[in-house]
């Protein structure tokens, strides 16, 4: 069978030859963008995909409305649905405006074991990938890792052949832009692309299940032995959906919203769910500052840190690692107490997260969740997955729907990319699954990391919200930056900083340094604190591009928010008036300032009223950034 379907820009042509497998051939625009050939093949089971299936089809509008979305309050998509029927197998089509994704079902009444799923990706045509790959297998097993990883650009020749590559996987040319992505991952194994020698192709690696695992050391449950299969699930079901993100210029990508709506809506009432910054201890190494105490893990520091948090309308402090005694949830160290803690917090409007290692919850969640709710906790910050097999995956849900059942939030770390559980569980405020400034304590200036900043707008971001922790005070240009795990700095300016507040998505945003240091600087901590975490508009400015930069305008409410984050290149900006409705609008502006070519941390304020169809133009310093709040001047009177 062959079958051609178009809607919009897209065109797929459709190949069944009756084999286990179907070819699907992807054009833009009239060019070909990439052929997958995909299948899926399971334990004493041979499904024959017929020559000749039932082809049913539909235009339908995906929708969402929810204020826990970060990238903007409401978003409908046209699509066009299509699904081929091929018996015990259904392959789902989507073709829309921001892209093409397929799943697969099956429809067998008993239960299956999957043995692979076929997943072998050719590009047609010239592109340049920006791409990440593994790191730190343990015991050489590319599925155990922390998904945080440098991204490179490179043509298919820099592409190092037989390494495990992250999802999401970007792909440039002059006129498209492509991002390779997944979502509704549910009791099944994420997937991870490889390049190898025998072709110009990715080819699929996903995570068999574990046989043994050794958690012995509560931190981490590593596996030590597979079996030789994916899953082992219900015979009815649906499985991820494979998506390519699809537009005209990287800076569209930055805009989309596919994998959000292709994923589940959330059930129930969410309205509890309060997303918020947090004043983070890890970092920055519980470092008080002239303090009549010895900052640490104690009650005297935490309060210290509420205060901080109450004083800047910052609604949750962390309680990191090291408040448990020998990473065992049920026992409290002396030098913490924890009722006291809660209801300081509590007189102060703030809400304490707790951090755990996820193995101390593996049949636990029930009853952790129900004793600390009780206590007044409000979510946990839940580390060291560091794997992405089928069992993880239903931990990751279950987890969520336990949290949700006493009104907990979850932030997952040591964990891949988000897949859309977001969605269908708001109470999952962020993901880690990215190189973010906690590397900064360990990694020396061979790492651009103003570039990478830069990079991880247009890849990992691209699969939704990132713990990425900004915030740092200590900044350096590239040629001063060192690593200190004590006494961490940030590379790029202070600005550089300030602009990841707007344009890095997350529920949950730790404000990584010293509050001793905010408080110093309280004129622009207040600043950074009063910015919105989830938009009613994102609208990315057509030159940003990962080898550039990221500016996006972005809308809550009646006020607008302009941000730059710049790469290590200086580079002229101009304020988007014209995209703001007319009128007059107070300016505040915090931007790189003048002597911040020898001092990082140097920056200033900027405010004034402009006028309509007034030019505004901002030199962002190499390694720099700016926000802009725009305010019309209605509502600021």
């Amino acid at each position: 069978m062959d079958l051609e379907v178009k809607f919009g820009l897209l065109t797929v042509q459709i190949h069944a030859a009756g084999d286990e497998c179907v070819t699907l051939n992807v054009s833009r625009r009239g060019k070909a963008c990439f052929s997958i050939r995909t299948g899926m093949r399971f334990e004493d089971r041979k499904p024959q995909l017929s020559e000749a299936p039932i082809v049913t089809e539909r235009t339908t509008t995906l929708s969402c409305d929810t204020p826990h979305y970060t990238k903007r309050r409401t978003c409908a998509l046209e699509a066009r649905e299509v699904v081929l029927d091929f018996g015990m197998q259904h392959l789902h089509l989507h073709l829309s405006a921001q892209g093409f994704a397929y799943r697969w079902e099956t429809r067998f009444d008993s239960p299956v074991t999957v043995l692979e799923e076929v997943f072998d990706l050719e590009p047609l045509g010239a592109w340049h990938y920006l791409h990440a790959y593994h790191n730190h297998a343990h015991r050489g097993d590319p599925f155990q890792n922390s998904w945080e990883s440098v991204h490179h650009l490179t043509d298919w020749a820099g592409i190092e052949p037989n390494r495990l590559i992250y999802l999401p996987l970007t792909w440039l040319s002059q006129e498209t832009a492509l991002a390779f992505t997944e979502a509704e991952l549910i009791d099944y194994p994420g997937l991870n692309l490889q390049k190898t020698g025998k072709a110009k192709a990715f080819h699929a690696l996903m995570a068999p299940m574990p046989k043994t695992v050794d958690a012995s050391g509560r931190r981490n449950a590593f596996v030590l032995e597979r079996h030789p299969w994916l899953v082992q699930t219900q015979g009815r079901r649906l499985y991820p959906w494979r998506i390519c993100m699809m537009a005209d210029c990287a800076a569209q990508l930055y805009e989309n919203d596919l994998p959000h709506l292709l994923s589940r809506p959330a059930a129930g009432d969410f309205s509890w769910v309060q997303p918020g910054r947090v004043a983070w201890d890890w970092w920055n190494a519980w470092g008080l500052l002239d303090t009549p105490f010895t900052p640490g893990v104690n009650t005297t520091t935490y309060k210290a840190y509420i205060d901080f948090a109450s004083a800047f309308n910052i609604p949750y402090v962390i309680l990191d690692e090291g408040w448990a005694k020998a990473l065992d949830v049920t026992e409290i160290i002396p030098e913490i107490n924890l009722p006291e803690l809660i209801s300081y917090a509590h007189e102060r409007n703030v809400r304490l997260i707790l951090w755990a290692s996820w193995p101390q919850l593996i049949d636990c969640q029930e009853h952790l969740f129900n004793h600390y709710s009780a206590m007044g906790i409000a979510g946990f910050k839940i580390d060291f997955y560091d794997r992405d097999d089928a069992f993880i995956a239903r931990q990751l849900y279950e987890t969520a729907e336990i949290a949700a059942k006493y009104h907990m939030v979850l932030a997952y770390h040591g964990i891949h990319k988000p897949t859309g559980l977001t969605r269908t569980w708001p109470n999952v405020l962020t993901y880690e699954g990215i190189f973010g400034l906690e590397n900064v304590k360990w990694t020396g200036n061979e790492v651009n990391f103003v570039q990478n900043d830069v990079r991880l707008a247009f890849a990992r971001l691209l699969a939704g919200p990132a713990d990425y922790t900004p915030g740092a005070m200590v900044n350096r240009h590239r040629e001063a930056f060192q690593k200190d795990y004590y006494h961490p700095m940030s590379m790029g300016t202070r600005c550089h900083q300030a602009a990841m507040f707007v344009l890095y998505d997350t529920g949950l945003q730790m404000l990584c340094d010293s509050p001793s240091r905010y408080q110093r600087e309280a004129a622009y901590t207040h600043f950074l604190t009063a910015l919105p975490l989830c938009w009613d508009e994102t609208i990315a400015l057509p030159y940003s591009h990962p080898e550039r930069c990221v500016a996006a305008l972005r809308r809550k409410g009646d006020e607008w928010v302009f941000a730059v984050l710049n790469n290590d290149q200086p580079r002229v900006v101009s304020v988007p008036l014209w995209l703001l409705p007319p009128g007059e609008y107070l300016m505040t502006a915090l931007v790189d300032g003048a002597h911040v070519t020898t001092d990082a941390t140097n920056y200033r304020f900027e405010e004034r009223y402009l006028a309509p169809h007034e030019t505004v133009d901002l030199l962002v310093a190499g390694g720099g950034g700016c926000v802009v709040t725009l305010r019309p001047r209605t509502v600021s009177a």
